[in-house]
C-alpha cells in the first residue's frame, strides 16, 4: 500500500508545485516584521478558505497572556493584530496542528543583500528573501502537504493550521492559538530544519540593558563615566556568564559544542563624536539550559550585569523561553520519521536547536502526545541574502501529506 501512496502523494504535490511557489513569492513580498504582520495572514487566509477551511481570527489577549507562565513579554500592544486558526474537519477522531509563523525579523542593513530582501528573487534552484526559510517556506509546504493529501481522499484526522505572530519575540500567539482551540493531540512546525526532525530548544531569554553616564564636552570625558565603555564590561561579565553555562550542559545537549549563546543584538547610544553620550542601551539574548527555569536564568542575568555596573537597569522584555525535549519515541514521531524513510531510502536525523521555537508549547503548556519541527533547506536565516531550497519544500511537503494521510489517534498515540 505505502509504495502505491506514496507514488500518489509525489503526483499531487508535483502538480500543485509551481502554485506553491507562486504563493511563497507572493508571502515574501510582504515585510511582515513585528506588528506588520495583517499583510502576511491575510495572505494565508485567502489560501486557507481556497482549501475548504473554516477560518477564526483571534487577537492575543495580553491579560489572559499574563497569567501564563511560559508566555513571553510583549513589546506592542495586541489590537489588531490577528492569529489565524483554521480547521479542516476529518473523517474520524483526533486532531493534528500545523502551526507556522508569519512574522518575520528585520531585513536590516537592507546594502548588505544582493537581492531586495523582499524581491522573491529565484536564482539556481533558491528563492532570495526576508523570511524565505524562517518560515514562509515552511508555510508553503505545510499548505502544499494539505492540499496534496486532500485531493487523494478524506483525512482522517481534524487538521488545524494555525497562523501564528510573534514566534520571533514571544511566543504569545501559539498560545493565543492554542488557547482559541481546538488543542492539538500532535503537532507539526514546518521551521527551517534541513529536513531533520527537530525535538528539542535551548531556553532562551532576552533583555534590555540600560546604562547611564555624564552626557558632557569631549574636552573632559576623562572626567566622567562613558556608558559606552561601561557596556563593554557588561558584555564581558555576561561572555563570563555564557561560558559558565556552556561548562555545565544539560543531558539533551551535552554531545552540542556551546549550546546556550550569548547574542548582543542591539546597542544604541550617542549622537555626536565630541558629546560623552548620557546613556548606552543594550539588547542581549541568552540561551540557557533544559530544566533550568526562566526565571533563574534572568535572575543570573540581572546580577552578572549589576556586579558589572551597578547602576546599570535590567528590563526583561521578549523570550523567556524554557527548554524543551521531546520523545523521539513517540508513535507520531516514529511516523514520521518512517514517512521521511519511504521518501527518501534513509532514516530521518533526529536533532537539536541551539534556539527556540514555538514547539514549546505543545509539550508542557499544551501537552500532546508527539510534536516536532521538521521543515524546509536554507540558510543565512536572519542575515543578508536569506534562501530556501524550492526543492526541500516539495520534499517536506510529500513527508508531511504522508502523516496527514495516515495519522489518526490509534496509530500515532
Amino acid at each position: 500500500m505505502s509504495m502505491t501512496e506514496l507514488t500518489q502523494v509525489r503526483a499531487a504535490v508535483e502538480a500543485r508545485f509551481e502554485a506553491s511557489v507562486a504563493l511563497l513569492r507572493e508571502l515574501v513580498q510582504v515585510p511582515s516584521v513585528l506588528g506588520d504582520e495583517e499583510g502576511a495572514q491575510v495572505v494565508v487566509e485567502r489560501r486557507l478558505r481556497e482549501l475548504g477551511f473554516a477560518v477564526r481570527s483571534v487577537e492575543p489577549d495580553a491579560a489572559r497572556l499574563a497569567e501564563i507562565p511560559a508566555s513571553g513579554i510583549p513589546l506592542l500592544p495586541y489590537a489588531g493584530r490577528r492569529c489565524l486558526i483554521g480547521e479542516l474537519p476529518g473523517a474520524g477522531e483526533g486532531v493534528i496542528a500545523l502551526n507556522g509563523h508569519v512574522d518575520v525579523v528585520s531585513p536590516e542593513p537592507v546594502e548588505l543583500w544582493s537581492t531586495p530582501p523582499y524581491g522573491a528573487v529565484e536564482r539556481d534552484g533558491r528563492l532570495y528573501g526576508r523570511g524565505a526559510v524562517d518560515m514562509k517556506g515552511g508555510i508553503a509546504a505545510m499548505l502544499l502537504a494539505i492540499e496534496a493529501a486532500r485531493s487523494l481522499g478524506p483525512l482522517p484526522a481534524t487538521v488545524v493550521y494555525q497562523s501564528v505572530i510573534e514566534e520571533e519575540i514571544t511566543g504569545n500567539g501559539a498560545i493565543a492559538a492554542q488557547l482559541a482551540g481546538p488543542r492539538a493531540d500532535v503537532a507539526l512546525i514546518a521551521e527551517p530544519s534541513g529536513g531533520n526532525v527537530t525535538l528539542a530548544g535551548v531556553g532562551v531569554i532576552t533583555a534590555r540593558i540600560t546604562l547611564t553616564g555624564e552626557s558632557g564636552h569631549a574636552l573632559s570625558s576623562d572626567l566622567r563615566r562613558n556608558p559606552i565603555d561601561e557596556a563593554y564590561h557588561v558584555i564581558g561579565a555576561l561572555r563570563e556568564l555564557e561560558r559558565e553555562l556552556n561548562a555545565s550542559p544539560d543531558a539533551t545537549f551535552a554531545d552540542v559544542e556551546h549550546p546556550y549563546l550569548l547574542n548582543v543584538g542591539a546597542l544604541h547610544s550617542g549622537d555626536w563624536p565630541s558629546t560623552s553620550p548620557g546613556k548606552a542601551e543594550l539588547d542581549v539574548r541568552l540561551g540557557f539550559p533544559v530544566g533550568l527555569a526562566p526565571a533563574e536564568a534572568q535572575a543570573r542575568l540581572a546580577a552578572t550585569v549589576r556586579a558589572a555596573s551597578p547602576n546599570a537597569r535590567v528590563e526583561f522584555r521578549g523570550q523567556r523561553a524554557e527548554g524543551y525535549a521531546f520523545d523521539a519515541g513517540t508513535p507520531f514521531v516514529r511516523l514520521l520519521r518512517s514517512c521521511h524513510e519511504e521518501l527518501h531510502g534513509v532514516p530521518a536525523i533526529v536533532d537539536t536547536a541551539r534556539a527556540t521555537t514555538d514547539l514549546r508549547f505543545f509539550r508542557d503548556t499544551f501537552p500532546t502526545a508527539g510534536a516536532a519541527c521538521y521543515g524546509p533547506t536554507g540558510a543565512r536565516l536572519h542575515g543578508a541574502d536569506e534562501y530556501v531550497e524550492l526543492a526541500s519544500i516539495k520534499d517536506v511537503a510529500t513527508v508531511m501529506a504522508l502523516v496527514l494521510r495516515r495519522w489518526r489517534p490509534e496509530v500515532g498515540e
